[in-house]
């Protein structure tokens, strides 16, 4: 077994962490994907991964505690919090890659991380001041399939605005911006939003019922496994992320790389792990986290479509192509081959 990728997620027609996992395991074959998830009790695919109930860890570290011999790299996907992966895992090499800015273990468990992987550059410094230096880390960018998706023509009539990164636990709701999108959206009734939901978890509920309170005409909620994002981005003119809490979010979600490399400019908030880079680019529109920031921003896109479209492929290509994901990780890997 080439490498053995442990991680929360697993659905990879769904989750931005699962999808890069599946990039790799296809680039480094045979490779596996296990880890603690707490969406079912027991999952056994070879596509999706192997995940167990967090109340069967001590099964899940029993199992794992020579499997994981057996690769020649234990690599983990989550974030230096994921106290339950770094408890089971006792193998070296063994590599982190942070996708969530999460509060850390303790320097005990930190210590068994032979070099991190960041994905944005803020990162760096939270894994700065536990005291891990800059000489083992990298930056590396999660991935979109350039290819997949790509520029088409805007559609036809009033601005159509996509939110793609639905929470499944209600009490994430406001850390992703749904709350501020839902007064954005009233105080703007001739922009029509969309919000697309993955089909687990309980949130779903609790935005249905505010969206039937507050009246709203111009939103659509759908929950379902959207068969091809590719469609969905086509079929808007720009793609939200809202976030209000770094802490509960992707740092750098699959809906905003899929949003670029498909033409289409991207508004988010300031603490997202890649606003400095998409301000700097001009591929989107960075704001604060409030309503009126919001507002402005949305209103703003409508002007600037042209020109914004036009940066935000450049930034994807740029930055977020799937083959320069995958030579980094080539080079990182390289000494431990």
């Amino acid at each position: 077994m080439q490498v053995a990728y442990w991680t929360s997620a697993m659905h990879p027609d769904m989750e931005a962490v699962a999808s890069e996992v599946a990039l790799l395991r296809k680039h480094f074959f045979p490779s596996v994907s296990w880890g603690i998830s707490a969406d079912r009790w027991l999952q056994l695919s070879w596509r999706r991964g192997f995940g167990v109930h967090p109340r069967l860890q001590l099964a899940f570290r029993a199992t794992t505690w020579a499997l994981q011999r057996t690769a020649r790299i234990n690599h983990l996907f989550g974030s230096g919090g994921d106290w339950f992966h770094l408890r089971a895992l006792h193998s070296h090499p063994a590599l982190l890659t942070a996708t969530t800015q999460a509060a850390l273990c303790n320097r005990a468990m930190l210590a068994k991380i032979d070099h991190f992987v960041v994905e944005w550059p803020g990162a760096r410094e939270s894994l700065q001041t536990e005291g891990i230096p800059a000489s083992q880390m990298d930056l590396i960018f999660p991935p979109v399939d350039v290819h997949r998706f790509f520029p088409s023509n805007m559609p036809a009539g009033p601005l159509r605005v996509l939110f793609a990164s639905s929470p499944g636990r209600p009490e994430w709701l406001e850390a992703r911006g749904i709350p501020l999108l839902l007064e954005v959206a009233q105080r703007l009734p001739d922009v029509r939003f969309r919000l697309l939901w993955r089909p687990w978890g309980t949130a779903y509920g609790q935005v249905l019922q505010e969206l039937r309170q507050r009246e709203l005409s111009n939103v659509e909620l759908y929950c379902h496994c959207q068969a091809d994002m590719a469609i969905a981005y086509r079929e808007a003119h720009v793609t939200i992320a809202p976030f209000t809490d770094a802490a509960r979010c992707k740092a750098v979600p699959n809906s905003l790389l899929e949003s670029l490399a498909s033409g289409r400019p991207v508004i988010l908030t300031d603490i997202s792990g890649i606003a400095e880079l998409v301000q700097e680019e001009g591929g989107g529109i960075v704001c604060p986290p409030q309503v009126e920031a919001l507002c402005a921003a949305v209103q703003r896109s409508q002007g600037e479509l042209v020109q914004l479209a036009a940066a935000a492929r450049r930034t994807a290509e740029k930055w977020f192509s799937a083959e320069h994901f995958l030579r980094s990780y080539q080079r990182l890997y390289a000494p431990w081959w």
